[in-house]
């Protein structure tokens, strides 16, 4: 574990100072800056849309960077040939990847949790503090930001960082879609199409189960049953992954 802990915390510096995760963050900060404008112009109940934009903007941005930690995973060791002592070491490539991925997890961790200081910080001077639904909301964003992370560290086992981008983008999107995949399923016509929709939906994680995000603009509570099955759902399949991305990298040929 020491190892891994050694990895993890290296990880972690080297992540908080890429300046492309910086230029993500500071995005963030100024969509969440922006929102307060919308109270002038919005119709209805300016309260619901700025917190539904803010809240938006916040996990848009949290999975890009999710997806930009994790798709660099291997990559960046191999651009920069460290990959080659780091895989001559007495290290277990398993050890090495999950050190890797748990310190890209401290950092989404971290970031989730300024993000929600600052919201709390813009809502609250203009709506007053948000309730727990608004954290519950941030808590689970981060077991989806754990689970599309690690897609992203799978496909930067195999593939470029470009092919691994957009891998980890179609998942990304396709788990959104998730309900409506099913729902195409049903309504298809008996064939190849139908079984092809069916085993998407099988595969690919439904992340619409960790948007919290209309409960938490409406304030509405959510039984903590529910929460307890999303997040066993949630590090279940992040394990999964993780399991088989560590299989790939031990299997993977750097000479």
């Amino acid at each position: 574990m020491s190892r891994i802990w050694v990895i993890a915390t290296s990880t972690f510096r080297e992540a908080v100072r890429d300046r492309v995760l910086n230029s993500i963050l500071f995005f963030a900060v100024l969509l969440l800056g922006l929102s307060l404008a919308l109270r002038e112009i919005s119709i209805g109940d300016t309260e619901k849309v700025v917190r539904g934009v803010a809240l938006g903007g916040v996990s848009l941005l949290a999975a890009i960077i999710a997806l930009f930690l994790g798709v660099g995973l291997v990559y960046k060791e191999i651009e920069r040939k460290t990959i080659y002592t780091l895989a001559s070491k007495p290290i277990p490539r398993w050890q090495l990847l999950l050190g890797k991925y748990l310190g890209l997890w401290v950092t989404l961790a971290v970031e989730v949790v300024l993000l929600t200081l600052l919201y709390t910080a813009v809502i609250g001077l203009q709506q007053g503090l948000p309730g727990l639904p608004v954290y519950v909301a941030m808590g689970m964003l981060l077991v989806e930001l754990s689970l599309v992370c690690a897609w992203a560290s799978l496909f930067s086992t195999f593939a470029a960082p470009m092919t691994a981008t957009a891998y980890s983008l179609c998942i990304y999107l396709i788990g959104h879609f998730a309900d409506d995949l099913f729902l195409f399923a049903e309504r298809a016509e008996p064939g190849p199409f139908k079984t092809l929709l069916e085993v998407l939906y099988r595969v690919v994680p439904n992340l619409e189960t960790f948007n919290l995000r209309t409960e938490a603009v409406h304030g509405i509570a959510v039984p903590w049953s529910e929460l307890g099955w999303s997040c066993a759902y949630g590090f279940g399949y992040t394990a999964a992954v993780l399991a088989v991305a560590m299989m790939v990298f031990e299997k993977r040929d750097f000479k």
